[in-house]
């Protein structure tokens, strides 16, 4: 490996995606190994980038979060602790907010009380049985005058320390059970101390439990080690009497529970060890994907349901949407993007799969009531005209409902001891099993979907289940809601789907290996019928499987978006007839989408900019040469590096881009400003004409003022009124965490519970031809508003971008002063949408409705003083 550090710096940025931060760990060359680690740590240096957009020249530019922020920001978070007491330690907060399920999980009241109940009956239970045993050996040394070796101290493994806090849990129940036993004053030979090992690879997380023990006057007792409890070089004096870990995701197993708990059984633990938790167990239910919900008259959808919708993307729908693309990269019409989940490596056991998986809430796929559509406003956007048309397909208004069917009753598929020793634990290689399950009703099986519970102690009630809110519970479940561990939805490639009949049973195929869990139909018994679509019905080879980690599911949904990709093709089919088939089009999305379609539709001097470093820019040029025949050029380059010989030495004259790019897969509006950017950049430049066609010309950031009270609580302030969680301080995690009402969140708003409170309106403009910035304010004052129109508690903001396309007047939605537009929502449950939580939330009643409350919201760009914020948003609401 490399020891050079700029090497070491760009292998890191490689695979990174925009709000995420690079650490890099970079050691003096003085450093000879013969230093302490307090030595080793002062002779280290710590670097973290943070990926900002460059509003010079487009694109993603890395800056150093340490010398760009060289004080805290203004009301860091809403916790009592002064910026004396802790300074303001850069890689925690940008840990922090890159690990977003840190405070959510701390947030969750009923994962803390469950352990910590496990933890303090674990931890009695081995100080009695260290006395019982320390005083019988005592009484054996008496009678046969030897010398005891009695152990007066428990030893406590923590694996993962996170904000310390098991291990504070560890600690504190082990030295209350000792004091109570020394009050009883029955023995002299009881146990003394308590010394827990806690083991953290993220230097970030580890500072941060150093500093939140310590508040807790509990680090005498608590030793953190910066490294992997598997690193061959991490060691215990002595093994533990009990081991603590919570290395456990949405799917169970991605974090490496089972590696690591195997590694403790074979180096870390005493045969008689506790280990919490105990077990977990999967559950499973056969689900059907519903239709799609997208008023789409010409049905170039029918192919797709809400399953195969995460599929991407059925290529007879994108064909037919984008005049003749076929996104594969053969000339058999394979799509490159359908693959399969948990690719076995060799000795492991079969999996025998083809399908994807897909953590989410699955309450909002079983519940049909679950949410109410987000772009419930005017879709004026102030001056951009609504057209009324009574046969329009998926205006802004419109929603693409996803549902699935549950058709069959759930049943434990799997179950993991970690507390019976090595010997209980599943090997390597992984297992694989068959499991019966009877359907319930008919349907077509488009997949599984799965959760799992954890067992964490002896009790009755210390069972914790991630099964979805409101379903498969006879108790009302609505305040067990969290945003740290979702359900699962494994979801089935085509030639797997299987029509099943209810009553009878179907046969499950059910394999693991140490990361994760998949699922198969067996053939043999559970045929009924072949649902595939007949273009993608051939089994995919390696080759096809490694092209799928160039896609997402998320992209997937943009991609099998048909109306997006309409609207798309007829603005291009508009610039092309307006500019000429001949006249340049340079395409600055990742991918080239807008350069297929050009290209399909007759244009020859095509070239698409890839921005990308991943496979993106290979996939794109095959899909382009190989699938498509397709004559145009591919150029690899960051924006600022092309020249006019990269465009066939001209200038172009339609710039085009959906937008997409990899890097800012997600945040739709970095994307929106990043093309914006770019083509601003390349004006200067003279790359394109003054007088250019853009596709979009408009890109409008849209706000809705909402009450969602699950998702404050989840990333709001940790623990109760005194910032304590189960009884321990976490200021420290406050000071560094509580920030939400400082920057964004990239989320699926589908999925989580909101009420709006504002009807969506307009908050900026980006205008691409023009290569302006408008603000949306009426006084000129820079601040935009939206009426209040329902009463409730004013919490949160959510963002989209909606896109205006220039198109004939036959294909528009929109007019202005004689040109007419198509649009592109980020809206609909196809997108993520960016969340900002209200620093403090305003009640807002009916009287104050009828009295015309409003919010405000001011966005300016380039602003932030730190250089490291895209964007800032100021917010008000008057009554």
């Amino acid at each position: 490996m490399s020891t050079d550090p700029q090497e070491i710096i760009a292998q890191a940025i490689q695979s990174a995606r925009y709000n995420e931060a690079v650490v890099v760990t970079i050691n003096n060359d003085d450093d000879d190994g013969t230093t302490n680690s307090n030595e080793q740590q002062q002779q280290s240096r710590e670097i973290v980038l943070v990926a900002c957009l460059d509003s010079e020249n487009g694109g993603i530019i890395w800056k150093d979060a340490a010398t760009t922020a060289t004080s805290p920001p203004s009301s860091p978070s809403t916790s009592t602790t002064s910026t004396a007491t802790h300074n303001d330690d850069v890689g925690i907060v940008r840990h922090l907010r890159t690990k977003r399920w840190a405070l959510p999980m701390l947030n969750d009241h009923r994962r803390n009380e469950m352990y910590n109940t496990a933890i303090r009956s674990a931890c009695w239970q081995k100080v009695a049985e260290k006395n019982s045993r320390n005083n019988n050996n005592n009484n054996i040394d008496k009678n046969d005058n030897k010398s005891s070796d009695n152990d007066d101290v428990v030893r406590i493994l923590d694996i993962g320390s996170g904000s310390g806090l098991l291990a504070m849990m560890g600690a504190k129940c082990t030295l209350d059970a000792i004091q109570e036993k020394d009050d009883d004053g029955t023995s002299t030979k009881n146990v003394k101390d308590v010394r827990v090992t806690s083991v953290e690879m993220a230097s970030a997380m580890a500072r941060l439990a150093r500093v939140t023990i310590k508040a807790n006057d509990l680090d005498s007792n608590i030793k953190v080690v910066e490294n992997h409890s598997m690193d061959e070089n991490f060691s215990l004096d002595q093994k533990a009497d009990m081991c603590t870990s919570e290395l456990l995701e949405s799917g169970l197993l991605g974090e490496g529970v089972i590696p690591s708990i195997r590694d403790a059984w074979s180096r870390h633990l005493k045969d008689d060890a506790v280990v919490i938790p105990r077990r977990a167990r999967v559950f499973a239910v056969l689900v059907e994907g519903l239709p799609l919900d997208v008023h789409d008259t010409d049905k170039t959808t029918e192919n797709l349901n809400a399953a195969t919708d995460f599929f991407g993307p059925d290529l007879e729908s994108f064909k037919q949407a984008s005049g003749g693309v076929s996104l594969t990269t053969t000339p058999n019409n394979i799509s490159p993007l359908l693959g399969r989940q948990g690719q076995s490596e060799e000795g492991a056991a079969e999996s025998n799969t083809e399908g994807i998986l897909i953590s989410l809430h699955a309450s909002s796929l079983l519940d049909e009531n679950y949410n109410e559509s987000l772009s419930n406003g005017s879709a004026d956007y102030n001056d951009y005209k609504l057209i009324p048309q009574q046969n329009m397909k998926e205006s802004v208004n419109s929603q693409k409902k996803r549902g699935i069917r549950v058709l069959s009753e759930p049943q434990t598929v799997l179950d993991f001891d970690f507390a019976s020793g090595l010997e209980a634990l599943p090997p390597p290689t992984g297992r694989s099993c068959s499991k019966q399950i009877v359907a319930t009703s008919d349907g077509n099986c488009n997949g599984v979907l799965f959760w799992w519970e954890l067992e964490l102690g002896d009790s009755a009630d210390s069972t914790y289940s991630t099964k979805p809110i409101g379903f498969f519970s006879d108790s009302d479940d609505s305040n067990n809601w969290q945003d740290h561990w979702q359900q699962n939805l494994f979801l089935f490639g085509d030639t797997q789907v299987r029509k099943v009949i209810g009553g009878c049973p179907v046969e499950i195929n059910v394999s693991h290996d140490d990361t994760s869990i998949s699922f198969a139909i067996n053939d043999q018994n559970s045929s009924q019928g072949d649902t595939s679509r007949p273009a993608q019905r051939r089994r995919l080879n390696q080759e096809e499987c490694t092209m799928n980690r160039c896609i997402s599911s998320t992209r997937a949904l943009q991609l099998n978006d048909t109306s997006r990709t309409q609207t798309l093709r007829d603005a291009i089919m508009y610039a092309l007839e307006t500019k000429g088939m001949d006249a340049p089009l340079l395409d600055l999305s990742d991918m080239g989408i807008c350069a297929l379609i050009a290209a399909a539709a007759g244009a020859t001097r095509v070239t698409s900019l890839e921005s990308s470093s991943g496979g993106i820019p290979a996939l794109a040029a095959t899909i382009a040469q190989i699938g498509n025949n397709f004559d145009f050029q591919i150029i690899q380059a960051q924006a600022e590096h092309v020249t006019h010989a990269y465009i066939l030495g001209e200038i172009a004259e339609i710039v085009a881009a959906e937008p997409y790019f990899e890097m800012l897969e997600g945040w739709s509006l970095q994307e929106a400003l990043n093309y914006f950017y770019l083509v601003r950049s390349m004006k200067q430049r003279g790359l394109i004409s003054p007088t250019s066609i853009s596709i979009p010309s408009v890109a409008i950031l849209m706000a809705v003022v909402v009450e969602c009270e699950d998702f404050c609580k989840a990333y709001g302030q940790v623990g109760d009124s005194k910032e304590k969680v189960v009884g321990f301080d976490h200021t420290p995690v406050n000071f560094f965490g509580n920030r939400y009402h400082t920057y964004d969140v990239s989320l699926p708003v589908s999925e989580y519970k909101y009420k709006a409170l504002s009807d969506a309106f307009c908050v900026a403009k980006l205008l691409y031809d023009e290569v302006k910035i408008e603000a949306a304010d009426e006084k000129g004052d820079g601040w935009s508003s939206g009426k209040i129109t329902r009463p409730g508690k004013c919490q949160g903001v959510i963002f989209y971008v909606d896109y205006l396309c220039r198109v004939s007047k036959e294909k528009a939605t929109h007019q202005k002063d004689g040109v007419h537009y198509a649009s592109i929502t980020t809206s609909t449950a196809s997108h993520r949408q960016v969340v900002r939580k209200l620093q403090s939330p305003t009640i807002v009643t009916e009287a104050d409705v009828q009295k015309g409350a409003t919010f405000f919201c001011k966005t300016s760009f380039d602003d932030d003083i730190h250089g490291i914020e895209d964007h800032c948003f100021a917010f008000k609401i008057v009554k």
